[in-house]
């Protein structure tokens, strides 16, 4: 039964490597052979005696040195295309070498000289064109402090996202505040849970240029910072929600400075909006958390155009005021009790995004003949009223031939989300979390009918009892041309095994431009 792979019509072949992309994989494989070497012979000189590793240890920092004025001869373009790569896969193999030396006992080779070593390793790698960590580099505690340690060799800075602890200097999360004002061009930082008034206070003096600042949940973070925060005249977007900064603070900051255009609500903050100035409540185009008063946010900020809250009403007419929203995300409450479908009604038309968590009894039907413009619908841990039997859903309606990105979580009622999904014609994206929809029956449905053709990205997280099989899969490969990934398939428990792994093989060898993960 397992040969049917070879009857499958398979996607489209990859595309020929440019030579640009070759040469720069060669460069960056080459830099990548020369760490990997590095970390052998360092991990063959840690069993050794002192002499022998100090020999090795002083190698590899002059080889760093070399690495450094190597790159330091790249054309700017050249780097700036490397370093993405370049760092993260430095990054992660040095994290990786401390990792498995973290248990090695000898008495010449002490944490602090290990850290030292990594963070040379790292630097010879690092140029001002190096513009972004983000959450995907930031893998480890470890990670960030390699991070931290080098700040003063990317200058260029432009996003920063750190996210652990890291050992620390009182009040100094792992000498942070002190490598600051190296980072003159940041413009988006995010340090959640454990920033400090140390942290803001040279942020205000040197990070001018920055426009986001998450700091949820730094409890450190106190009223102290507020006049610090008040330097970052640029800042768009400010997340102070579960800091030491309280609400008169966060209303005086709303109000002074002048290019914000986001509120987030703290339980019980609708009044923050009678302190802040009506000019500055005019550029609100963002809000997000506890509201309580719908009617008094639409009057007070009209020109909202992203709204992400949780219900504490059980009426949100109010919201038909807001004719710039185009994205909406709710979450905890009754479809009807909410009034919802007064509200779609109202503004269904221009949503673009909508997004519903843990709503109840949702009628998709409104959804669909509501809101014609949306490109992205995510339903998590709803439940969905009944169909009327007599309902003809035509994927024709603009809805079904608009969608391009759907995303389920843990709805209850398989069937009656199948009954919906089987008319999208335009999706690009789907992603099912404990959903399970793709049994041979519906994919037979599918293709008679020719919707779900423009598939390129699925995600398919079954639970019991599974529904994708064997022929379930070959239909969507075969059906679905343009697919270019399926991830989570190993949870479709009907599959075996050893045809998942012969799938990928098939793919690999014939080099067709679709991955399994």
């Amino acid at each position: 039964h397992y040969s049917a792979v070879g009857r499958i019509n398979m996607p489209q072949l990859k595309q020929p490597v440019t030579l640009k992309d070759k040469c720069l994989q060669e460069c960056v494989n080459l830099y990548c052979g020369t760490l990997a070497r590095w970390i052998s012979i360092l991990r063959q000189a840690e069993a050794s005696i002192r002499i022998g590793y100090c020999s090795t240890e002083i190698s590899v920092l002059a080889e760093c040195r070399q690495i450094e004025r190597s790159l330091s001869e790249f054309p700017y373009f050249i780097i700036e295309m490397m370093s993405p790569q370049l760092t993260k896969k430095f990054a992660d193999m040095i994290t990786n070498y401390n990792y498995n030396s973290r248990y090695i006992q000898n008495v010449f080779l002490d944490r602090e000289r290990r850290s030292r070593l990594c963070s040379a390793m790292f630097r010879s790698v690092l140029t001002p064109h190096v513009y972004e960590y983000n959450e995907e580099i930031v893998s480890s505690s470890f990670t960030q402090e390699l991070l931290i340690q080098t700040l003063d060799s990317v200058p260029g800075l432009r996003t920063l996202h750190l996210r652990f602890r890291t050992s620390s200097i009182e009040g100094d999360p792992g000498g942070l505040a002190k490598m600051i004002y190296h980072l003159r061009h940041l413009q988006i930082f995010t340090y959640e849970y454990h920033c400090t008034d140390e942290v803001i206070e040279q942020l205000g003096l040197h990070c001018t240029h920055l426009k986001m600042v998450s700091l949820c949940l730094s409890f450190r973070v106190t009223n102290a910072s507020a006049k610090h925060l008040l330097q970052l005249k640029k800042l768009e977007i400010l997340n102070l929600c579960g800091t030491g900064i309280d609400k008169k603070h966060y209303a005086f900051l709303l109000s002074k400075l002048p290019q914000i255009k986001e509120i987030v609500f703290r339980k019980k903050d609708d009044y923050i909006l009678d302190h802040v100035a009506e000019k500055n409540l005019n550029k609100i185009s963002h809000v997000r958390g506890n509201v309580e008063d719908i009617s008094k946010l639409a009057r007070r900020c009209r020109n909202i155009t992203n709204l992400d809250i949780c219900l504490f009403t059980e009426d949100l007419s109010g919201l038909a005021a807001l004719a710039t929203l185009h994205t909406l995300r709710l979450a905890r409450g009754d479809y009807a009790k909410c009034n919802l479908n007064a509200v779609l009604t109202d503004i269904g038309h221009r949503l673009t995004d909508l997004t519903l968590y843990l709503i109840k009894h949702i009628n998709l039907q409104d959804i669909i003949t509501l809101c014609p413009s949306l490109s992205s619908l995510t339903l998590s841990l709803c439940t969905l009223s009944s169909l009327d039997p007599d309902t003809q859903l035509d994927p024709q309606l603009p809805h079904f031939r608009n969608l391009s990105s759907l995303h389920i979580v843990n709805i209850r009622d398989h069937e009656r989300s199948r009954d919906y999904i089987r008319h999208y014609v335009s999706l690009k994206t789907i992603r099912l979390d404990l959903v399970n929809i793709f049994t041979v029956e519906f994919m037979r449905e599918v293709v008679r009918t020719g919707t779900l053709a423009d598939l390129e990205d699925i995600a398919v997280y079954e639970c019991e009892p599974h529904a994708m099989t064997v022929e379930a899969l070959e239909l969507l490969i075969k059906h679905c041309s343009h697919l270019k990934r399926i991830k989570y398939v190993e949870t479709c428990r009907l599959i075996p095994r050893s045809f998942i792994e012969e799938l990928k093989l098939r793919l690999l060898v014939q080099n067709f431009d679709l991955e399994i993960i």
